[in-house]
């Protein structure tokens, strides 16, 4: 039996989300088109009859922010490189390489641990997927690239398998049918956060936190009670929106997901409150 953590590493972005949940097979992490969606690192467990890999999502790597949060984050990309078995680095050819892209190959190229590139969105024609040629062309010292698309699935089972070639030998680390290290209040605090990022415009999400207050069962039904944590009181009323429209928009999207992935009824009070220092309480 073979078993190990990898790391998922890559700018904001590029698909790493989306790709932990298709190595999984279930979703355990939250997947927006916007920077700094994921905080923390969200661990995902692939159970296969060869053994267990530790799939470790990351956020990416923010130039230029001096924000309590981003350089938190930048931080935990730098942590969790530490003492792992495996590292997939992906790739976007969607996206011009850059700064982030930068910081993040030196950091690469200064570890022995085995690395896999992954080039994301090979499902897209060549005119969406501009830079697929620079793209190829990265070499930090990788075992090997696989081109695919994390949203189709694409060769996800020739990553894995290359994945199972390099780990070492060991017994598993979490029981059989454990997909995710998080616990329930942590995932569901990522449900809503995900809806928050879905339906706010460009600035906002980045202002904002989801904290799980209570969660009972009432009934048949699941109760969950919540506060979105936001910044300023501007802030508050966009998220709140006309006759709490947008509100109820956001529980409304939450409580589906909810519904569907524990088949039960569910029920969610969501509260908006203003706090100018949440990152520091929260990161």
């Amino acid at each position: 039996m073979k078993s190990g953590f990898v790391v998922l590493a890559g700018r904001s972005n590029v698909g790493k989300s989306t790709l932990l949940n298709a190595l999984v097979g279930s979703k355990v992490a939250i997947v927006t088109p916007k920077p700094q969606t994921t905080r923390r690192p969200v661990r995902g467990i692939l159970h296969d009859a060869r053994g267990q890999i530790v799939f470790v999502d990351t956020p990416g790597i923010f130039m230029g922010k001096k924000d309590p949060l981003s350089r938190r984050l930048n931080d935990i990309v730098r942590e969790q490189l530490d003492g792992i078995d495996a590292i997939v680095y992906v790739m976007d050819p969607t996206r011009k390489p850059g700064p982030e892209e930068e910081t993040i190959q030196r950091l690469l190229r200064k570890l022995t641990t085995p690395i896999i590139v992954f080039v994301n969105k090979n499902d897209l024609p060549d005119e969406e997927a501009r830079f697929r040629t620079e793209v190829r062309a990265t070499d930090i010292g990788q075992r090997m690239m696989v081109e695919g698309s994390a949203a189709t699935h694409q060769h996800i089972q020739k990553l894995t398998d290359a994945l199972f070639a390099l780990l070492p030998e060991g017994e598993a680390y979490y029981p059989e049918k454990q997909l995710t290290d998080m616990s329930n209040t942590e995932w569901l605090g990522e449900l809503i956060r995900e809806k928050v990022f879905l339906h706010l415009r460009e600035e906002i999400p980045y202002s904002t936190h989801v904290e799980v207050t209570d969660v009972q069962k009432r009934g048949d039904t699941q109760y969950v009670a919540a506060t979105i944590w936001t910044t300023e009181d501007r802030y508050k009323g966009m998220i709140i929106g006309t006759k709490a429209q947008m509100l109820k928009s956001i529980g409304a999207d939450a409580r589906k997901e909810l519904e569907m992935a524990t088949n039960q009824n569910a029920f969610l009070d969501l509260i908006v409150d203003v706090d100018p220092k949440w990152q520091q309480r929260f990161t």
